[in-house]
């Protein structure tokens, strides 16, 4: 259910580039460049600040693994396209 919503916020918060095919985040963004936003984290039953990219990988793909990043191939750090994104170990 929580994942079904998340899906929701994020696509009403981004465009999409019918040139890339990006998902462009249109909400907050951190001094890096790069979306963030709030969601709830089931692990400690509270909400944490996250990267945009980091909330749809969680929402449309599953938990991001210990150890691992998540990345955007089209090197656009506004993209939140699932299709787009990849885990990169450390």
């Amino acid at each position: 259910m929580y994942r079904a919503k998340l899906q929701e916020q994020l696509r009403a918060r981004s465009t999409e580039n019918t040139d890339s095919g990006c998902w462009e985040w249109q909400g907050q963004v951190s001094n890096s460049g790069r979306g963030r936003l709030k969601i709830y984290d089931e692990a400690t039953d509270s909400n944490r600040t996250v990267s945009a990219e980091d909330a749809s990988y969680i929402a449309f793909m599953g938990g991001i693994p210990d150890g691992s990043l998540v990345r955007q191939r089209c090197g656009n750090r506004l993209c939140i396209n699932p299709e787009h994104l990849e885990l990169f170990g450390l």
